[in-house]
């Protein structure tokens, strides 16, 4: 602890006094004061104490609380194989199952103070929730798809969440498909062909109006082509599906980005979620500057086309 000038020193040798008017001169080697050998140390005025507080001091920063909605859909149990061992997880979903024990059963559609409680402490919430069915009418999408993501960006500004990654989908610009431009951005209006991307849609302006109201950071993924299990490009219909095909391994590279960078420039964010397929439809530019996202596939690659022959073989 840095001397006080102003304080008479105590015990030991009456000090020289100093001429009036002269400058109080700081100890030796940054001032700080030397101790004997055989002097104790003295807690300071706040109780800190070396041989207790340094022992608990971790320089590792603790790991990202982050809450998984819809953890038991095929990309939630994606992400739990590969986040399982790098943040602490908060499990939700309306249908769990006897096999998740450690999933809460949550029905995000209606709201409930109750588990809102599993928001508190979080510093990401990844909203996944919701039909899969990119071809229901809106009745069956309303609350799964609406009213479930109101909900959930409610409970995260109440608990003071610091970012809300959303899994929009590439079906918010499905309405190009047959006139296709050369190139898809973020920027490009918006076209859904149906029920399912026009509540995707909407899901990313009630993020960015919640952002701006609450100070927090709201991301959509525009996510392609997610099969369940080995996801393989070679068992997708058409060249729109492939063109928009996501792998496995690009997935969690593209939702590893969106949790950890940083971007405290901005509070809004929308990205398409693609790999690096042929073609090179959909722009991955602001993916690849603003959160370092950058896939490794290629659904048109050569070493996926000898695989699915060498299948056929066999």
């Amino acid at each position: 602890m840095q001397p006080d000038p102003t304080q008479e020193p105590t015990g030991g040798d009456e000090p020289e006094v100093q001429a009036e008017g002269s400058r109080f001169m700081p100890p030796p080697l940054g001032g700080l004061p030397i101790l004997g050998q055989d002097e104790p140390f003295v807690e300071d005025e706040e109780g800190f104490d070396p041989d207790e507080d340094l022992d608990d001091f971790d320089v590792d920063d603790e790991p990202r609380t982050v809450l998984i909605t819809g953890a038991c859909g095929n990309i939630g149990r994606k992400l739990r194989t590969a986040w399982e061992d790098v943040y602490d997880l908060i499990l939700v979903d309306g249908n769990p199952g006897e096999d998740d024990p450690e999933v809460f059963n949550v029905d995000l559609s209606v709201f409930d103070e109750e588990w809102i409680t599993h928001f508190h402490g979080v510093d990401t919430v990844v909203h996944l929730a919701g039909s899969p069915d990119e071809s229901a009418p809106l009745a069956d999408l309303v609350k799964p798809n609406l009213d479930a993501l109101a909900n959930v960006l409610n409970a995260a500004a109440l608990a003071g969440v610091e970012r809300v990654v959303f899994a929009s989908s590439v079906q918010v610009m499905s309405g190009l498909r047959e006139n296709l431009p050369e190139l898809i951005s973020a920027e490009t209006p918006p076209s859904p062909s149906g029920a399912y991307g026009i509540l995707k849609y909407a899901g990313e302006r009630f993020g960015e109006s919640l952002a701006h109201a609450f100070d927090l950071t709201f991301i959509s993924l525009r996510l392609g082509a997610v099969q369940p299990g080995p996801n393989r490009p070679e068992t997708l219909p058409d060249d729109w599906e492939k063109k928009a095909w996501l792998s496995n391994g690009d997935l969690v590279r593209l939702f590893d980005a969106a949790v950890e960078a940083e971007i405290e420039d901005r509070l809004v964010l929308v990205v398409n979620g693609v790999s690096r397929n042929g073609g090179g439809l959909w722009d991955l530019t602001v993916a690849a500057e603003v959160l370092g996202y950058l896939p490794e596939d290629d659904a048109f690659a050569p070493r996926h086309q000898a695989e699915a022959l060498d299948e056929q073989r066999h």
